[in-house]
């Protein structure tokens, strides 16, 4: 069975071919291209070799496409990890490690990572922390 894209309006045609032309977002652009060749009658076949993407893509932007329209084009990104720390924990940290540490009642003159680590763990800020992560922003 061949599938293709539903009948265009004059609006998404137009659309479709200015994000294929200017847009800025390679994902959007690709996307775009796929549902111009579908709709001129390319199979999905023609179009993997055209594009070099797989059928199995270009099958599922066709049928995204066909239920969600423009919406479809853009790319929906998960967000990535959740934070670590709340924005209070993290502004506690960073108070802390702007006070001279004999200020703060430590026997040395310099933060090191391992040091506010420990100082910060010992104050219950955070229950715990890797000084891999500590060090990442």
């Amino acid at each position: 069975m061949t599938i293709f894209v539903r009948d265009l309006t004059n609006e998404e045609g137009n659309r479709l071919l200015r994000i294929a032309r200017k847009g800025a977002d390679p994902v959007q652009v690709r996307r775009a291209l796929l549902i111009l060749a579908s709709a001129q009658k390319m199979k999905v076949p023609e179009i993997s070799r055209l594009y070099h993407i797989s059928g199995e893509h270009i099958r599922h932007t066709i049928h995204r496409f066909n239920q969600e329209g423009m919406t479809s084009l853009k790319p929906k990104y998960g967000g990535g990890r959740p934070p670590t720390f709340t924005e209070e924990e993290r502004a506690d940290i960073i108070e802390l490690a702007q006070i001279p540490p004999k200020v703060a009642g430590y026997p040395f003159t310099n933060w090191s990572l391992s040091k506010l680590k420990q100082a910060v763990e010992e104050r219950k800020i955070v229950a715990s922390i890797s000084l891999k992560r500590f060090g990442s922003s």
